[in-house]
């Protein structure tokens, strides 16, 4: 009896982490501190794959109780078999790019068949060569590797400045967070520049802010009002979904990205 109520425990774990799994929505999230640790598994005591900065906008793919599971950054060291891929592109001295000869291969965290696998690709796919090392190419990361972050270092919300406002001295407004939206593809997204004022209270209707072009085309923006209040009358970029007809009198975006421009 008591080995049947634990497989039934089991089992309705085991359901639950599979309904879990099938709701989660990918997003793009900001990393909220510096020097971040991405690890190879969702516990503290893994080994540290590499290190994101504050600001970092990350694809998070799934979670598991305080981790996030995100796709591996540019930076990450990522390595393959020499004997599992075919160089397709040379120079006199090196490799430049590979393509993969064979099935479910593993990429690793070290040149090493010991080290952590980040991820797995299959044959055909293509990999770029940043250096040689032994029997073994670092690569640049494949789509298919991951990592895990620490939930409370990831914001979901994402605030974009310009480069060129780091280096000025002018007062900027308070960090903006505007809630999280998964991630789009370019065809549902809508980018505007313009001024941001506030709209008022509507009933029925979503959106505090309304941003007004150079051309006094009026859109209507749906986002966390305390974060858009902080923008008041200053020219932004809003990157974001139309959720509204275009030919309506005044559409609204829904904000995913703000970028702020003085």
């Amino acid at each position: 009896m008591k080995r049947l109520c634990l497989l039934l425990i089991t089992l309705g774990l085991i359901y639950t982490g599979v309904i879990f799994a099938a709701d989660f929505t990918t997003f793009t999230g900001q990393i909220s501190a510096d020097d971040i640790n991405v690890r190879v598994d969702a516990t503290v005591g893994s080994a540290v794959i590499c290190t994101l900065p504050k600001g970092q906008l990350v694809e998070v793919v799934a979670e598991v109780y305080d981790w996030y599971k995100i796709r591996l950054p540019k930076t990450a060291p990522s390595y393959i078999n020499k004997d599992l891929v075919e160089c397709i592109k040379s120079a006199p001295v090196r490799c430049f790019t590979a393509m993969v000869i064979a099935d479910k291969v593993n990429i690793r965290l070290g040149p090493s068949e010991s080290s952590w696998i980040l991820g797995r690709v299959d044959k055909s796919t293509i990999v770029n060569i940043t250096k040689e090392q032994g029997n073994w190419y670092k690569i640049e990361p494949v789509h298919q590797s991951y990592g895990w972050v620490n939930k409370k270092f990831v914001n979901k919300n994402v605030v974009v400045f310009k480069e060129d406002e780091k280096a000025d001295s002018t007062p900027q407004p308070a960090a903006v967070l505007l809630p999280a939206q998964p991630v789009l593809q370019l065809a549902e997204q809508l980018v505007v520049e313009g001024t941001v004022s506030p709209y008022g209270v509507v009933l029925w209707r979503k959106a505090t802010h309304k941003l007004v072009t150079a051309n006094k085309q009026i859109y209507l923006l749906k986002g966390n009002r305390k974060s858009l209040d902080s923008l008041n009358y200053h020219k932004v970029k809003v990157t974001g979904k139309l959720i509204s007809a275009s030919n309506s009198s005044y559409p609204i975006i829904d904000v995913d990205i703000i970028e702020v421009l003085n």
